[in-house]
């Protein structure tokens, strides 16, 4: 526990129900009713740079991400990376992050309104974070805190289905 505090500036995670998309007129129903059933979630994996040393959000960085990371006050966020996969239940997917880091995502099970998904965190010095959480239909997972050159890193996990 001792290892995991001191390496991270702070673990900020919260959960962002995705609002529901507008209703087509005449129908009623939302896109994500329209969607055909999959037995797979995508799973977009970001990683943004936050730093006092530079200023100003990245404009490669969605608008409803930007609403999120502002929460961690930082001056300046760029965007180091996207990367993404389909997931079935029980799969895993590694990512590469920037400072030696591996990420690794596991979609242990999802229903119609959320997934389930384990994340770990590995680092040089072995295993940074392991948690399970429970992510909204559509919805992001931010992990924030791992230090990078002059800042930390952040890394919304959307899940999409």
């Amino acid at each position: 526990m001792r290892r995991f505090t001191s390496f991270f500036v702070f673990l900020f995670a919260m959960l962002v129900a995705a609002a529901p998309a507008p209703a087509l007129a005449g129908n009623g129903s939302h896109d994500s009713e329209r969607r055909p059933a999959s037995s797979k979630a995508h799973i977009t994996v970001s990683v943004v740079h936050a730093t006092d040393s530079e200023s100003g959000m990245d404009p490669a960085i969605s608008p409803s991400m930007a609403s999120q990371l502002r929460y961690f006050n930082r001056k300046g966020y760029r965007l180091l990376s996207t990367q993404s996969t389909d997931l079935a239940a029980g799969g895993s997917e590694q990512f590469s992050i920037e400072g030696g880091r591996t990420l690794t995502i596991t979609l242990e099970s999802k229903d119609s309104e959320h997934a389930r998904v384990r994340v770990q965190l590995e680092g040089k010095k072995g295993v940074l974070l392991d948690t399970t959480v429970k992510i909204n239909r559509d919805g992001t997972f931010m992990v924030g805190g791992p230090k990078y050159k002059d800042g930390e890193l952040y890394l919304p996990l959307k899940v999409s289905y």
